[in-house]
């Protein structure tokens, strides 16, 4: 426990711990004077903290009965998970201040306060009303103390008393600290359920097939010889990039992207009785595909009279159209200059051309044209002329009637699949926008970092990749890219990588919505059919950046 007596820190009247505390919150610019309304997330409320927790903390609100004590958990992010209040004003207070199952209490959002400085001190310590930087909670005392689990020593989260009073009785250190020891006890035996699961798994799985196998689970890894020998150089741990699809399904086949090392087909199935437990069965490597000749834009080098190639922005429709065209001679029109520009010069220019040129005519964003001109467009593509067509547009699904006739009118199609569908593909997409970037060095991924890149919705697909490429090898220091050294809008919270499929397109289609709108969320709830308020309550729900959203 804390020793809440220690003398005060250079004649601030604060302990030292405090004092540094204060310093750390005003360095995250929080406003002593704010009101102290807190952000609100959804929390994982089966999590493994939140699994061993419950029985002691039910057990605890009987011991302190109707006392005017608060008990509260929150997780390692510092987001409440649990809360119970023994009398209904104090409950009522805190959620006054939006104090709460939700709300993020670490020090950059409350400043000091018992669940946000145990967190960053790493043991318990008792605040005290008056030590609290934000004014509007020193009318509270609280006692909080942070929960490590037994084996790895990882902080899981931070258990906290507190009460309206001016200061903290020194009865309540030692009744939280008995409550978090605990915890750790029933996480030890969690655990060990899993993690017994998850061994016999994989004892069954390579009993019954000499298959490269592996099994992956918390932060457990296993993996027989085998699958060593077949990923050489790759950690078993980059796996867990494929399991995305296994929150909507319990058995997928991907193929696992190497790069230059090649390909593996991958066979995962979840464990049953466990939270993220998957089994992998590799298959046999198959060579490297040249990304000039990748098998998803497998085409002619000439392609026939017209040619679709059709995606979201960013997936490489121009590269691809250019790719088609081959050796020949190539003009491009973009749609874009037939709306801005003089669209009656275009249509003609297109025409002249068409009848003349004996290479590629690539047009590129047909979608956007307008009736007049896609007739045209339509006439040349099927007339017999020398000129060959690529036309590039947004998804099939996504283009209306009077586009798609002109679609029908195209004999081969490449449809492109967005980067959120590919994620298997990341090692080897990183790899080799890296490797162009910057042929003299080698951007190596952590598994952490790979697992938080393939839970993105990438809206901006290839090109959004190749900017995070770009800002990492802009960095003079190490190569090696953790978690912690992606930019910040790329770390996904947990929340955001347990969303199944549904909630996954529906958090997508948010974040579009406020891209397009360039933050403004009454416009971005006007195109996606909903109220403002509807709009608050899913980007909560669904963890959407809230500086996605200006007003």
């Amino acid at each position: 426990m804390a020793d809440s007596s220690q003398g005060a820190a250079g004649g601030t009247g604060l302990r030292a711990e405090i004092e540094l505390s204060w310093r750390r919150a005003k360095l995250f610019g929080v406003d002593p004077d704010s009101p102290g309304t807190l952000r609100v997330s959804d929390v994982d409320r089966t999590s493994r903290l939140m699994v061993a927790a419950l029985p002691v903390l039910r057990r605890l609100a009987e011991e302190l009965g109707d006392h005017p004590f608060s008990l509260m958990l929150a997780d390692r992010d510092c987001h409440v998970t649990y809360q119970w209040s023994g009398e209904r004003r104090l409950s009522s207070a805190l959620e006054s201040y939006g104090i709460g199952v939700g709300a993020r209490l670490d020090e950059g959002a409350a400043g000091t306060n018992g669940l946000g400085t145990p967190l960053e001190l790493g043991r318990g310590v008792a605040i005290h009303g008056a030590e609290h930087y934000l004014t509007v909670l020193k009318g509270f005392s609280c006692y909080g103390h942070p929960i490590r689990h037994p084996l790895t020593r990882r902080l899981e989260g931070v258990l906290d008393i507190t009460l309206a009073a001016p200061t903290v009785s020194p009865l309540v250190g030692p009744l939280l600290s008995r409550a978090v020891a605990d915890i750790e006890a029933r996480i030890i035996e969690g655990a060990r359920a899993t993690d017994r699961r998850l061994f016999l798994a994989f004892q069954a799985a390579t009993r019954r097939r000499s298959t490269p196998t592996a099994v992956l689970g918390g932060d457990i890894v296993l993996a027989n010889r085998a699958c060593l020998e077949r990923l050489g150089s790759t950690d078993p741990s980059v796996l867990r990039v494929l399991t995305r699809d296994l929150r909507d399904r319990s058995h997928v086949v991907h193929v696992l992207d190497l790069g230059p090392s090649g390909r593996i087909p991958v066979e995962a199935e979840r464990i049953d009785g466990t939270l993220d437990g998957v089994l992998f069965h590799l298959g046999e490597r198959e060579p490297a595909v040249d990304p000039a000749r990748d098998d998803r834009r497998s085409t002619p080098q000439r392609p026939p009279a017209a040619v679709l190639v059709a995606g979201e922005p960013g997936t490489g429709r121009s590269c691809t159209a250019r790719e088609l065209a081959g050796q020949d001679a190539v003009q491009v029109f973009d749609a874009v200059d037939a709306l801005t520009g003089d669209g009656r010069a275009w249509v003609s220019r297109l025409v002249e051309l068409a009848a003349a040129h004996t290479g590629t005519l690539v047009i590129e964003d047909v979608h956007l044209l307008d009736e007049r001109a896609l007739a045209v467009v339509r006439k040349a593509i099927t007339a017999p002329m020398g000129a060959r067509f690529v036309l590039t547009s947004a998804p099939v699904a996504q283009l209306p009637v009077h586009v798609a006739d002109l679609v029908a009118r195209c004999p081969q199609r490449v449809e492109l699949v967005p980067l959120r569908d590919r994620v298997h593909e990341l090692p080897a997409l990183l790899r080799r926008l890296g490797a162009e970037r910057r042929p003299d060095r080698e951007l190596v991924f952590t598994p952490q970092a790979l697992e938080v890149l393939g839970a993105q919705p990438w809206p901006g697909n290839l090109v959004e990749l190749a900017q995070l490429v770009d800002e990492l090898v802009a960095r003079p220091l190490t190569d090696r890219v953790g978690l912690g050294d992606l930019p910040k809008r790329f770390r996904a919270s947990a929340r955001t990588t347990s969303l199944g499929g549904r909630e996954r397109a529906e958090r997508i289609a948010i974040i579009t919505a406020l891209r397009e709108a360039g933050g403004n969320k009454r416009n971005a709830a006007c195109e996606l059919g909903m109220s403002r308020t509807t709009l608050y309550r899913k980007m909560r729900r669904l963890a959407v950046p809230e500086e996605l959203g200006s007003s």
